[in-house]
C-alpha cells in the first residue's frame, strides 16, 4: 500500500516577508473588489441574456409546466459541468462527502436553471433592473459597486506608482480559466511483464504537462520499473531511475524541480520498464493549481455575487406576491431605528476587536475571526428574531395582517413573504459586516508584526486569513437564517417578550446539545431518552460553530459547507411548515 497525498485543499503559498505594509493589506481587498466585479458583469450579462430571451418563444415556458422540465435540464447540465469542471473551486471529491457536495452543487446550480427560464419571462425581464436597485437589492448592490470602486482605484492608481500596489493583476486575471482545469488527477497505464529472452519494452507514462502549475505528485508502482527519459537506450539524456514499489516518487511544490529525478521539462516524455515478469501497473496521480493560486478566491466571489443577484431575481419572477410582502417587510424593518444600531455596534466592536490586544501571544488573529463571526451573528440573530415578532406577532394582534389578507394575498405568501423580508435583511447585514471583517483580518497579522516589531508579512499570508474567515462567515449566517425561521413560526402565536425567550432558549440548548446528550449517556433511560428527544427537536447549532477549526487553524472544507448548507434548508423548511400549520387556523379577527 503506498503513501496517499492530501489532495483536499488548496495551500496558497505565503511570502514571509514584505517591504510594504499598505501593499500587503490592500492586494486582499483588491481581489475582493475584482471578484466582485466580475460577479457584477456576469449578472449584466444575464440581464441581457433574460431580456433577449423575453422576445423568444421561451418567454412562454414560465407558464407552462415545460419550463420546470427545461429548468430542470438546464440545472442537471450545469451541475454536470461544474462537479466535472470545477476541481480546483471544490476540492476533491472523491475523499469527503461527494454526495453532499453533489446534492448542494445542484441546489446551487437551480438557482441559474429556472432563472433562465422564469426571469426570461416578459414582466419579469422587464422588471429585472428595477428588482436588482429597490430594498436589500439597492443596499446590496451599493455596497458591492463601493468595494468594486475601491479595486479599480487600486489597480488604476496603484500601477502609476513605481512599486504598484497590485501584484501581477493581468497575471491573475489569465490564471482564471486555470482554475476550472485544476485540481487532481490519477492516471494509471500497465507496463507487460519482462520476457525470459528478451528486455521489457519501453512503455509511456502519463505525465503533467507542465509542472509549473503542479503542486503535489506521486508515482508509485507494484513492482520495480526504470524510469527514463526517451523509449530507447540510445536517446536517453538523463540516468534511468531504478523505483521499487515500497520507494515511490514524491514531490511538491515547495521542493526544487531539480529534486524530481524525471524529466519535467515542457514537452518531455516518460518512460518505464518493467524489471520483473509479472504484469505491472503504473498510478501518478499529481494536483494543479492555476498559475497564480489566488485567482481561485476571484471566482469564488464573483459566482457569489452573481447567484445573490440570481436569487433576487428569481423571487420576484417566480413568487411576485411572496417578493411584494418582503420588499414591504424590508422597508418596514430597515427604517427602524434598530437595524442602524445594530450596524454601528457590529462596526464599531469589529474595529475594536481589530486593534484590541488579546495576549493569546501571537494568536489575536483567531480571536478577531472568532469574535467577529460570533458578534456579525448574534447581531444578524437577534434583528431576525425582534423583527419576526414585531413584523408578525404585532401585525396579526393589530389586525394590520387582516388588512394585508383581505387583498389576493394567501396567507402562506404572507408568512413566507414575511420571512424572505427578513433573510435578504439578515443578508444584507452579513455582507456590510462581513466585508469590515474581512478588511479587519486582512490588516491584522500586519499591525500584529508591528506591535511584535517582527518582519512585516507579504499579501499572501493576509489573503490567506481572509480567505480562511469566508466558510465562518457563511455558517454563521446559516445560523443565524435558522433561528429566523424558528421566530417566524413562533410569532405565528407568541408575542415578542415569549418568542424572544424561547429563541434565546434554543440558541443556547442548540450550541450544547451535544454536551448534554453525551453526559446523560449512562444515566437513568428517562434522562436519557428526553435528551435525545431535545436534541432531535432543537436544531443542532453546534454544527455552524468553527471555534475548533480556528483553534487548530484548519480550513473549512466545501463538504463541511454543503453539510450544513442542506441540513440550514431542510430546518428552514421544517419551521416554515410549521408556521403554515400555526397560522392557518389562527383567527385574525
Amino acid at each position: 500500500m503506498f503513501p496517499t497525498i492530501d489532495f483536499s485543499q488548496f495551500a496558497f503559498p505565503i511570502a514571509q516577508v514584505s517591504d510594504n505594509w499598505l501593499r500587503s493589506w490592500l492586494q486582499p481587498i483588491w481581489y475582493l473588489g475584482t471578484g466582485i466585479g466580475i460577479g457584477l458583469m456576469a449578472l449584466a450579462s444575464a440581464l441581457v441574456l433574460f431580456r433577449l430571451l423575453s422576445l423568444t418563444p421561451v418567454s412562454k415556458l414560465a407558464k407552462t409546466p415545460a419550463g420546470h422540465v427545461v429548468a430542470a435540464m438546464i440545472t442537471a447540465g450545469l451541475a454536470f459541468l461544474v462537479l466535472r469542471l470545477g476541481g480546483g473551486l471544490l476540492g476533491d471529491t472523491s475523499y469527503h462527502e461527494p454526495a453532499l457536495i453533489s446534492i448542494s452543487t445542484i441546489l446551487l446550480c437551480s438557482i441559474v436553471g429556472w432563472a433562465v427560464v422564469f426571469c426570461s419571462g416578459a414582466q419579469a425581464a422587464r422588471n429585472a433592473l428595477e428588482t436588482l436597485t429597490e430594498g436589500v437589492a439597492g443596499h446590496i448592490g451599493i455596497t458591492a459597486l463601493s468595494i468594486v470602486f475601491v479595486a479599480s482605484f487600486l489597480w488604476a492608481a496603484g500601477s502609476r506608482l513605481p512599486n504598484p500596489i497590485i501584484d501581477n493583476p493581468v497575471g491573475t486575471l489569465k490564471s482564471i480559466p486555470e482554475v476550472f482545469s485544476s485540481g487532481e488527477v490519477s492516471r494509471s497505464v500497465i507496463i507487460p511483464g519482462k520476457p525470459q529472452d528478451a528486455d521489457a519494452p519501453f512503455v509511456p507514462v502519463p505525465m503533467p504537462e507542465d509542472f509549473t502549475l503542479v503542486r503535489s505528485f506521486l508515482l508509485s508502482t507494484k513492482t520495480t520499473v526504470i524510469m527514463s527519459d526517451a523509449a530507447d537506450v540510445s536517446n536517453f539524456v538523463k540516468a534511468p531511475v531504478r523505483v521499487v514499489a515500497s520507494e515511490p516518487i514524491q514531490w511538491n511544490s515547495y521542493m526544487p524541480l531539480t529534486e524530481l529525478p524525471l524529466a519535467s521539462d515542457a514537452g518531455s516524455a516518460v518512460f518505464a520498464q518493467n524489471q520483473e515478469i509479472d504484469e505491472n501497473e503504473i498510478t501518478v496521480r499529481y494536483l494543479t493549481q492555476p498559475r497564480v493560486p489566488q485567482a481561485v478566491t476571484l471566482v469564488l466571489f464573483a459566482v457569489g455575487t452573481f447567484l445573490i443577484g440570481l436569487s433576487i431575481l428569481l423571487q420576484n419572477a417566480v413568487a411576485p406576491r411572496v417578493s411584494a410582502v418582503a420588499l414591504a417587510t424590508i422597508k418596514n424593518e430597515l427604517g427602524q431605528p434598530l437595524f442602524t444600531v445594530l450596524m454601528l455596534i457590529g462596526s464599531l466592536l469589529i474595529l475594536l476587536f481589530t486593534f484590541l490586544s488579546f495576549n493569546t501571544f501571537g494568536e489575536d488573529i483567531k480571536l478577531l475571526k472568532d469574535c467577529g463571526i460570533t458578534v456579525i451573528m448574534l447581531l444578524a440573530a437577534f434583528q431576525g428574531v425582534w423583527s419576526a415578532s414585531s413584523s408578525v406577532s404585532d401585525e396579526i394582534e393589530g389586525r394590520t395582517a387582516l388588512t394585508v389578507l383581505s387583498k389576493p394575498i394567501q396567507r402562506r405568501s404572507f408568512v413566507i413573504g414575511k420571512f424572505m423580508g427578513l433573510f435578504w435583511i439578515l443578508a444584507l447585514m452579513f455582507i456590510v459586516l462581513g466585508t469590515f471583517e474581512l478588511i479587519a483580518v486582512s490588516y491584522k497579522p500586519l499591525y500584529d508584526a508591528k506591535e511584535s516589531s517582527m518582519d512585516m508579512p507579504g499579501w499572501q499570508t493576509c489573503h490567506v486569513e481572509m480567505f480562511k474567515t469566508i466558510p465562518g462567515l457563511l455558517m454563521g449566517f446559516m445560523q443565524a437564517v435558522v433561528l429566523t425561521a424558528v421566530s417566524v413560526a413562533l410569532a405565528t402565536r407568541l408575542p415578542l417578550l415569549a418568542n424572544l425567550s424561547i429563541c434565546f432558549a434554543i440558541y443556547l440548548i442548540g450550541n450544547l446539545s451535544t454536551s448534554i446528550v453525551s453526559s446523560t449517556v449512562g444515566t437513568f433511560p428517562i434522562v436519557e431518552f428526553v435528551a435525545q428527544l431535545v436534541a432531535t427537536i432543537i436544531p443542532i447549532l453546534e454544527h455552524f460553530q468553527m471555534q475548533s477549526a480556528i483553534d487548530a487553524d484548519k480550513t473549512i472544507t466545501a463538504s463541511l459547507l454543503s453539510g450544513n448548507l442542506i441540513y440550514c434548508l431542510l430546518y428552514v423548511m421544517l419551521a416554515m411548515f410549521l408556521a403554515l400549520i400555526l397560522f392557518e387556523d389562527r383567527d385574525l379577527a
